[in-house]
């Protein structure tokens, strides 16, 4: 069995977490960063030369904003002082992390994505051509996804919670005018609205008609952290749909509990598809989405209705973590399970139940050390499938490990 670290208070326990994810960061930079300062595509079928696409590139945005909220963004920490520079664009210098590097470098990478085709502008799923660096070939971006983009919007959120003022607020708003876009309108749809998962009449959205959770309720979590933000109001009219109708179509379309007694307490289906079929699968991500969206609720509103989100991101969560217990997690993969167990985090900031509070941290901290002890190469790298060791899993086990090393009270910050 692999070792377990103690409860999250425990300082010496998330110093093994801190360093433990610095290490996996550090290698999934030397193999994965290129010089153009863009990450490279993975995979099994791939044209050399070519970058990785946006979703897996938000991820690991993802993991290097995880790195910079640990305590004293890893510096802060007994035993990881002096962290240094990245070095080379390629990789980690032998001294460790620097936050403020890894983030310029992100942003800076960021950019090469951004389309400005159509109406609404929004980040594509490839690097879009005219904003290439050297060594990177040729390409002319791809279809734009409103789930990539909640993505995207939700870490420059956590990025400005972290690092007031850097945030691109206005760039994160923006994503969400992408996904009130994409707001389906057709009034005789089988439950009418729901965020489309692919940009409609171009590309994969001449043929993929799909509203998912996975489109419609990160986007809402967006909306809500702009509102508290102060980035966007609903009540001002610049939004035709709001974060909370996102919220309630979820509730309405793809909730397992909309027909209990308990109604908006999960678990959460994948989609409705382009015929009007429900795909009952049970993601992990989406639970996660859902508990987020619900706490974020909770957050903005009065007391009574306050209670009532809380609730709702509660039971969602009890019951998702007793459905993936044991091997539920194994088939999810890691980028859905750091989405996951991220917003569990945000659900144990707010929560006084002590025992899910626990429960939480236990089962993040399973799944880490079974990764670390069954996954990990001698090169600090993660292989969940037969696809080998991919950006998208080594990001997403960097995240999980970065997380278990942050103080408890400023899980509130995560997005």
């Amino acid at each position: 069995m692999p070792e377990r670290l103690t409860a999250p208070e425990d300082g010496p326990a998330r110093e093994v977490y801190a360093s433990r994810a610095v290490e996996a960061y550090a290698a999934m930079q030397k193999r994965f960063r290129t010089r153009s300062g863009l990450y490279r595509r993975d995979g099994l079928l791939h044209r050399p030369g070519t970058s990785a696409h946006l979703w897996p590139f938000a991820r690991a945005m993802f993991a290097a904003l995880d790195l910079a909220g640990t305590p004293g963004g890893l510096g802060g920490l007994a035993g990881l002082g002096g962290l240094g520079g990245l070095g080379t664009p390629g990789g980690l210098g032998d001294a460790g992390f620097d936050a403020e590097a890894a983030i310029a470098a992100d942003l800076d990478a960021l950019e090469r994505y951004w389309d400005m085709r159509g109406p609404v502008p929004a980040y594509s799923s490839d690097v879009v051509s005219g904003r290439l660096g050297r060594g990177v070939g040729p390409m002319a971006g791809g279809d734009r996804y409103y789930d990539d983009n909640a993505w995207v919007g939700l870490a420059l959120v956590q990025l400005e919670r972290l690092r007031p003022g850097m945030g691109r607020l206005d760039r994160a708003a923006e994503m969400f005018g992408f996904a009130v876009s994409g707001w389906d309108t057709n009034p005789d749809a089988p439950s009418a609205g729901g965020v489309f998962w692919v940009e409609q009449v171009r590309g994969l959205g001449l043929r993929n008609h799909d509203r998912n959770t996975v489109s419609t309720a990160p986007n809402a979590q967006l909306g809500l952290h702009l509102a508290e933000l102060g980035a966007g109001d609903p009540a001002g009219g610049e939004w035709s749909v709001s974060p909370e109708e996102m919220v309630a179509w979820v509730n309405r379309a793809l909730d397992a509990s909309r027909d209990t007694p308990a109604p908006g307490t999960g678990l959460f289906f994948d989609k409705l598809r382009g015929d009007g079929t429900l795909d009952d699968t049970l993601w992990s991500y989406n639970q996660g989405s859902m508990i987020g969206a619900n706490v974020l609720l909770a957050r903005g509103a009065e007391s009574e209705q306050r209670a009532r989100f809380l609730a709702r991101a509660e039971a969602i969560a009890r019951g998702a973590l007793t459905h993936y217990a044991g091997v539920g997690y194994e088939r999810q993969g890691p980028a859905f399970n750091a989405i996951f167990f991220r917003n569990l985090l945000l659900l144990h900031a707010a929560s006084g139940d002590e025992a899910l509070r626990a429960a939480i941290i236990a089962a993040m901290r399973a799944y880490a050390d079974d990764a670390w002890a069954g996954r990990r190469n001698r090169r600090n790298l993660f292989r969940f499938s037969r696809s080998g060791v991919t950006l998208l899993d080594q990001s997403s086990i960097t995240q999980i490990l970065a997380l278990l090393a942050w103080d408890p009270e400023a899980y509130w910050k995560l997005a």
